[in-house]
């Protein structure tokens, strides 16, 4: 799933591609996309421009003139893609935006699993998708942050719950932390204040890069021209179950929290008791 930095390097992209352009018409090949009343999302967005494209969490936002916003949520295997208008659509396009330049904006979606929501801009703080998201990985203080960190529960699950912490997923988390040395099932009201420190310290250097080297393309990430991200080749644990760690040579380790995989260095990452 895309993640704050894949989702940030999209929207960056939309934000030169598509802000004051005007939206001429929709074309909807899959309806279950749209999580709205399709043709109250069809007529509300047809003739509307283009006003600003931000990000919340992993939630795109597209406001437009008529006073509405597009939410998007690219889930598993969404992809936004701008396109000349001439280009073969494929099987996978579900959804298209014609654009005033004659230009496209696509939504492909192998596993069909994201969606699209309608609702009017002075209302967007009320829509149960936004209201339960926690502050910003990349925006939280450091004090907030300590707060966060003292709640109850393993340290892994806590920094992918969005409602504490919004944009990390399960990937940036295993590498926030295996650069703080902090082991995934490690109780987050037991670490100490240099922990606390060196996790949030962790957590914006990776996200940051990782928005340097526009995301990471480990599955199906693509950003709006198609194109790879790159931060894949600075992944220390994620997916290396078995390789060597960069570190200090230990074989990284797969384990299973709520269901997840999770990865890390059982060296770097040392279990330390929780009583």
């Amino acid at each position: 799933m895309p993640e704050l930095p894949e989702v940030e390097t999209i929207v960056r992209s939309l934000q030169k591609q598509i802000i004051s352009q005007k939206i001429l018409k929709i074309e909807v090949n899959l309806p279950k996309i749209i999580k709205s009343h399709q043709e109250e999302f069809v007529s509300l967005t047809e003739g509307a421009s283009i006003q600003d494209v931000s990000r919340r969490g992993k939630i795109i936002l597209i406001s437009l003139s008529t006073g509405v916003t597009i939410l998007i949520h690219l889930k598993l295997t969404g992809q936004l893609i701008y396109s000349s208008s001439k280009k073969p659509i494929t099987t996978q396009t579900h959804l298209i935006f014609n654009l005033s330049s004659g230009d496209q904006l696509r939504y492909l979606d192998l596993r069909q699993f994201g969606y699209f929501l309608l609702e009017k801009s002075d209302r967007l703080s009320l829509l149960k998708e936004l209201a339960i998201l926690g502050p910003e990985a990349l925006e939280i203080s450091l004090a907030d942050f300590k707060k966060v960190s003292k709640k109850r529960g393993r340290i892994k699950v806590l920094l992918m719950n969005q409602s504490i912490l919004a944009g990390i997923g399960n990937m940036y988390a295993d590498e926030i932390l295996h650069q703080a040395k902090i082991h995934p099932l490690c109780l987050a009201c037991v670490l100490s204040e240099d922990q606390i420190e060196r996790l949030y310290q962790a957590t914006r250097e990776i996200l940051t890069k990782a928005i340097a080297y526009k995301g990471s393309s480990v599955d199906t990430y693509i950003n709006t021209n198609g194109e790879e991200g790159s931060y894949q080749r600075f992944h220390q644990v994620y997916q290396r179950e078995g390789k060597q760690c960069f570190s200090c040579s230990s074989k990284i380790i797969r384990l299973k929290i709520n269901s997840r995989s999770s990865h890390f260095c059982p060296n770097c990452q040392k279990r330390e008791p929780e009583n």
